[in-house]
């Protein structure tokens, strides 16, 4: 029913990520604040961006209490660096983590063509669906429904153009909507 818009691999998208983390992994807090702010963004499947983060927070925090430890010696912290490493290692991919989860749930994916438009987004209810769309849905029929074990598709046929999505449960109180309006055909 949906046609499915394909992102960028996994496998490019750590090529990128894991040198991000090895560049900014030194700066405390702020490292996993734009971690997970550009995850956010490349990664469109929740599972997946968490661990892309965590693998790439692995790699960056390896490399940067090795260097803590057998590389770098600062005198007046004594043998604390390395354990300061540690810390602000697993403080980053928290905050990385956290950073991700509320900037994914709160984004929205969008794809326009000239026959139509593809977007992703998350919400609570079928209700904020339904919030979400009041404009659009606006001199359109009742809906279609089909319903199947882990999700429910919707078609509405308005005036000049037809609206399908889908609500496929994605976690605990969250649904992922893939919505997609294009034009009618006479």
């Amino acid at each position: 029913m949906l046609k499915k818009n394909h992102s960028v691999s996994s496998r490019v998208k750590l090529k990128y990520l894991i040198p991000l983390a090895l560049a900014i992994w030194w700066l405390p807090i702020l490292s996993g604040l734009i971690l997970g702010f550009v995850t956010s963004f490349l990664e469109r499947e929740h599972k997946k961006g968490v661990l892309t983060i965590i693998l790439s927070s692995l790699i960056a925090s390896a490399f940067y209490i090795s260097l803590a430890i057998y590389v770098l010696k600062v005198p007046f912290l004594g043998n604390l660096l390395p354990t300061f490493s540690v810390i602000f290692s697993i403080i980053d991919t928290v905050i990385a983590t956290l950073t991700f989860n509320f900037i994914f749930y709160k984004s929205s994916y969008s794809t326009i063509t000239t026959d139509g438009m593809y977007t992703e987004f998350y919400v609570s209810s079928r209700e904020e669906i339904e919030d979400r769309l009041k404009d659009l849905l606006v001199n359109c029929r009742d809906p279609q429904l089909t319903l199947s074990e882990d999700k429910i598709s919707v078609h509405r046929e308005c005036s000049g153009y037809i609206v399908d999505y889908e609500m496929i449960e994605a976690g605990k109180n969250k649904y992922k909507v893939r919505l997609q309006v294009k034009k009618k055909e006479d």
